[in-house]
């Protein structure tokens, strides 16, 4: 138990520390275009066939007073096509992003479309942070594989073949006048 209870501090002191650990930082969510989907109770029994007037996009967790999460309604970025289909919550994620704004189609069945704004920021991470796995579905272009290297050219060696050594002596009499030849 103390282990996951250490495990999960590190992580709030980490985000923390990052910048993310609160609503009140310049940028509590860098790179991510994330919120929640709101709608009004009762709003698709309405007959007025809209829900412009209907449709909340924030940032906290729990739906205010008369609210509920969009749970099934198609969110789009118009921006870059990215979309998604709402759960439980109501949340969405689009991560990695540039800064900027960006706007939401938010779609449901039969319902004109809502389109809301939503601003990234983006902060300056210490040179060691690394980005998490991010996970593509789309499908890859196929690629060609790559090309073989080049066999690699032998380093340059000195010939050691005619090296005198110890070994590779052997000797023709005794004294000075001895002489040595290679074997």
């Amino acid at each position: 138990m103390r282990l996951t209870f250490y495990s999960a501090l590190m992580f709030v002191l980490a985000l923390f520390l990052l910048g993310c650990g609160s609503e009140d930082s310049d940028c509590p969510n860098p790179n991510t275009l994330s919120g929640f989907v709101y709608i009004r109770q009762g709003a698709l029994d309405e007959l007025d066939g809209t829900l412009d007037d209907d449709v909340l996009v924030g940032d906290k967790s729990m739906p205010p007073a008369g609210f509920l999460p969009f749970k099934g309604a198609k969110v789009k970025v118009e921006e870059t096509g990215a979309s998604l289909e709402l759960g439980e919550r109501g949340a969405f994620v689009f991560h990695p992003l540039p800064a900027g704004t960006y706007t939401l189609v938010i779609e449901y069945e039969g319902f004109p479309p809502v389109r809301r704004s939503k601003d990234v920021c983006v902060v300056s991470l210490p040179s060691y942070y690394r980005p998490p796995y991010y996970y593509d579905p789309s499908p890859q272009p196929d690629r060609p594989p790559p090309k073989p290297e080049p066999p690699s050219q032998p380093s340059h060696q000195t010939d050691t073949s005619g090296s005198w050594d110890e070994g590779g002596l052997s000797s023709w009499g005794e004294g000075e006048g001895a002489s040595a030849r290679k074997r």
